[in-house]
């Protein structure tokens, strides 16, 4: 016969409801009672599939994508923010060296302005700590050269971004320049390089001062290309003035204003700027100076002339360069062909004037002897012309026309065709052209807003194209290709819609870290509107939540408290104090819940009748040394308490508001007279109120005089109350209505 112990293991097995006899670990909080067994939900009993093979193990969260170094910075980072212990000095040098090595051999991998800040607060913090007996920081010389080097090639528009990449160039320079002699010929390339950071990041009379100083101790150690990088410096902020003073200065100096010169100048109008006046003005001084333009900066300014509709001005130049800049050699005669056919479709030929125009070209090429034919490079330019124009039509006959002849397109014609027909809302078109792209071996794009810009679109199309989507992403993964933040924007807010979170935390990881603030923002905002969004189902919208307050620390106040109230709307009084209480154990004060927050937190709890959470959020407030109660605060825990029906607590509270300093406002009146209403032998503590009322000669409003008609109606003293509303008019002068 089998023993109790048995038949109660057997039935607690069948129940899914075994029991640990091992008290040790036992804590009287965590316990809960255990189901109901006839309410148990099926889906939580035990069971094996019917081949008997094991469930599929859990899927595990990636960690987040750091790149070599960052974690350990960001450590820092966030340590000090948190006054805790930093990481090891040797930690955070060798965190340094592993990012920089990282990016000096990954040279077309950018550096994002919050690496940079990151770098600068590594220097920092290693300079801080340094002794007086030490001369350096633990970095190695080449370390900071190639820091340097990062730094002139690193790409940012923000004033606020760029004073980080200067200071921690100039921090870098003084390092190297500590080192002195030891340093060698690395100190010369710290110094050419801050030069041209300077200039070329908005500071260039910082770089011209520097300039000047070491050209006058020793113009050795000067690189003469550093004028052009000032003059181009002054060129960026608009400061032609001193754009002429940098020339005078450079020939006073025996540093010619050469054709070189001119050309960095027009590079910069025609490429960075497109500036069309600019670059007539500075193409025809240099005419003026005597100065004979290079074939790169006629070539340049006819580019801008072609594709800006200054066909006039730049028609004498053309003549000009195809009659003195180009040979009768097969690679000249076609560069003049490009030209040529450029300018014919600018000037508005058709595609079969077009067409006939290459025909000539090659016969007369043929006639000459020289037999040259067209090649891709020729169409290339052309169909680039029309995509500019928005006329996808025009780059596709373009296309046909150089298939015509026989001419293969090769990885630019792929680009530009998969640019035009995003551009242009051809989804199908651009996935082929990117699909062509993937099998080409070449570098994938020098710009990632392409493909951005694919994935943007296949993430707004109704209905949604998810396999399209998923099979870019997976074909990125491969190639292991860094994401926008607008592209990275519109995939969290599929995974949000879809219910993807394990998804939702990967992609977050794996790009959101290397984002800068700014750029973070835009992905937070779709994770806030998200949750703001009421017609989401409340779970989803916690999911949301967790995985925000989890991979975005920086959240402002504000939005935390746009999302705490939302789950009082949505009558989740419990996720709101979730939230609230979020806020309320961050450690940087600035982010910690204020007077106004606790204020909505309790008018939500009062509203919702929830005296759980309202214990809680009290108990914060008791332990927040940083809030000082004030008697709108106090308000709102008597309303809280009020409609948790503890109007006792309510009464208590306002006994607080009584000894206060700044004491009871109007509201506050009306708030205890309506806990009056409900409390045990309320009427005697009305009538106390209302006597001290009249004998401070603090003024009845209306709103109090209906306050205290209730608090006596809610202990059923009707008889008083008509004497009140009768003698309305005539004591405190308001004509009864329906509400009193």
């Amino acid at each position: 016969m089998r023993s109790h112990l048995t038949r109660h293991v057997f039935r607690q097995i069948i129940y899914s409801a075994l029991h640990s006899e091992t008290l040790c670990w036992f804590n009287p909080r965590l316990h809960r009672p255990l189901p109901n067994r006839t309410c148990l939900p099926s889906a939580t009993v035990f069971s094996r599939p019917i081949f008997g093979f094991a469930r599929a193990p859990a899927r595990k969260e990636k960690p987040p994508n750091f790149d070599p170094g960052c974690r350990e910075m960001l450590e820092l980072n966030h340590a000090q923010s948190k006054h805790e212990r930093p990481p090891p000095r040797s930690a955070l040098v060798k965190a340094f060296s592993a990012f920089v090595m990282d990016r000096h051999v990954r040279q077309k991998l950018s550096v994002d302005d919050s690496q940079i800040a990151l770098l600068l607060t590594t220097l920092r913090y290693l300079q801080d700590i340094r002794t007086a007996e030490e001369e350096g920081l633990g970095l190695s010389i080449e370390d900071m050269v190639n820091t340097l080097e990062l730094l002139k090639v690193s790409k940012s528009k923000e004033p606020e971004e760029l004073a980080v990449h200067i200071t921690l160039a100039e921090a870098l320079y003084e390092e190297v320049d500590r080192l002195g002699e030891m340093a060698g010929e690395d100190r010369v390339k710290a110094l050419n390089s801050l030069i041209k950071i300077l200039a070329l990041k908005r500071r260039p009379e910082e770089a011209q001062k520097l300039l000047e100083k070491y050209w006058q101790h020793d113009s050795s150690v000067i690189d003469p290309t550093q004028w052009k990088n000032v003059l181009v410096g002054f060129a960026l902020i608009g400061d032609q003035d001193k754009m002429l003073n940098v020339i005078e200065m450079m020939e006073a100096r025996g540093v010619p204003f050469d054709s070189h010169v001119h050309q960095a100048v027009i590079a910069y109008y025609t490429k960075t700027t497109k500036d069309v006046e600019m670059t007539k003005i500075w193409y025809e001084m240099g005419m003026a100076r005597g100065l004979e333009p290079t074939r790169r900066t006629d070539l340049l300014v006819l580019t801008l002339c072609i594709y800006n509709n200054e066909l006039a001005w730049g028609e004498p130049i053309l003549r000009s360069f195809l009659d003195t800049k180009l040979q009768r050699t097969p690679n000249d005669i076609k560069v003049s062909w490009k030209l040529i056919l450029q300018w014919a479709v600018a000037r508005g030929k058709r595609f079969e004037e077009v067409d006939r125009l290459l025909d000539l070209l090659v016969q007369k090429s043929q006639e000459e002897g020289l037999n040259v034919r067209p090649d891709i490079d020729m169409i290339n330019p052309l169909i680039k012309y029309a995509a500019s124009q928005n006329d996808a039509y025009a780059a596709e006959r373009y296309l046909a026309l150089g298939l015509k002849r026989g001419l293969k397109p090769d990885y630019k014609t792929s680009l530009l065709q998969f640019e035009y027909r995003i551009q242009s809302g051809d989804l199908d078109g651009a996935k082929a052209a990117y699909d062509e792209l993937k099998d080409k071996e070449y570098e994938m794009f020098d710009s990632i807003a392409p493909l951005d810009r694919l994935l943007v679109a296949l993430c707004n199309t109704k209905p949604l194209r998810y396999a399209a989507i998923m099979e870019l992403i997976n074909d990125l993964k491969e190639r292991n290709t860094r994401l926008g933040p607008d592209a990275v924007s519109a995939l969290a807010l599929v995974h949000l819609q879809r219910g993807e979170l394990q998804e939702l935390i990967e992609l977050i990881n794996a790009h959101a870290y290397r984002f800068s603030p700014k750029q973070r923002s835009s992905i937070l905002n779709v994770f806030v509107t998200y949750c703001l969004d009421r017609s989401v189902l409340t779970a989803k919208v916690w999911d949301a939540y967790n995985i925000l307050r989890r991979t975005f620390p920086e959240v402002d106040p504000q939005t935390r408290t746009q999302m705490m109230s939302a789950f009082f709307e949505r009558g989740r009084s419990d996720m709101a104090t979730h939230v609230f209480g979020h806020m309320r154990h961050l450690d940087i004060p600035e982010m910690r819940p204020t007077v106004d927050t606790y204020v909505l937190c309790f008018e939500g709890i009062g509203k919702a009748a929830d005296p759980e959470s309202l214990g809680l959020v009290y108990n914060m407030l008791k332990l927040d040394n940083i809030v000082e109660p004030d008697t709108k605060l106090y308000n709102s825990l008597m309303l809280a308490h009020l409609g948790c029906r503890d109007p006792d607590e309510s009464l208590r509270v306002w006994r607080n508001i009584m000894h206060s300093r700044e004491g009871p406002t109007e509201n506050s009146i009306q708030i205890v007279l309506r806990a009056c209403e409900v409390a045990w032998h309320g009427d005697k503590q009305a009538r106390d109120i209302w006597s001290k009322l009249g004998k401070f000669e603090i003024q009845i409003t209306k709103g109090i005089f209906t306050a205290y008609v209730g608090a006596l109606a809610g202990h059923s003293l009707i008889d008083e109350c008509l004497e009140l509303i009768n003698k309305a008019e005539e004591e405190v002068g308001y004509t009864p209505d329906v509400q009193l």
